[in-house]
């Protein structure tokens, strides 16, 4: 496959990836206000996303084989060497868009429900506001650190 052919069919998923989600939104009923807020919800969610990671790690219920899932991801995030390297412009950060979400989803598969549910609590269905799912920042972490505080 080219190089051409690859940024078209690139362009093109992330066209239709946009597609859906406008699809998605007009069907859920969502007024714009709504769908702002439950994009900042992600956000945030993103946010914790490596702190609760980085905890759940250490926690001896979840299984050694997982662990190893983990390091293998964050080793893979912050290695320069990828399959796709990422001073390519446009591409060069696609092989992380498609990998990490598989990666996090068969960590997702091998951790135990009671376990998964403890570190990530379901998010509530109702267009609840931002601000008042702020407060479940867990400790140490603020909205722009992500967890890196030192405890005390």
């Amino acid at each position: 496959m080219s190089w051409q052919n690859l940024l078209i069919a690139l362009t093109a998923a992330f066209l239709l990836a946009l597609l859906l989600f406008l699809i998605w939104w007009w069907r859920s009923a969502m007024t714009r206000t709504e769908a702002v807020a439950q994009l900042r919800l992600l956000g945030i969610e993103i946010v914790l996303l490596p702190g609760r990671l980085r905890r759940m790690a250490a926690d001896e219920r979840v299984p050694r084989r997982t662990r190893w899932w983990m390091i293998g991801l964050a080793v893979y995030i912050a290695s320069p060497i990828d399959l796709i390297p990422d001073f390519i412009p446009v591409i060069g950060f696609a092989d992380e868009l498609v990998i990490v979400p598989l990666v996090l989803w068969h960590i997702r598969r091998m951790i135990p429900a009671d376990v998964w549910l403890e570190y990530f609590p379901p998010r509530q269905r109702s267009g609840a506001a931002p601000a008042e799912r702020t407060d479940e920042l867990e400790d140490g972490e603020s909205r722009s650190g992500g967890g890196d505080a030192v405890r005390g």
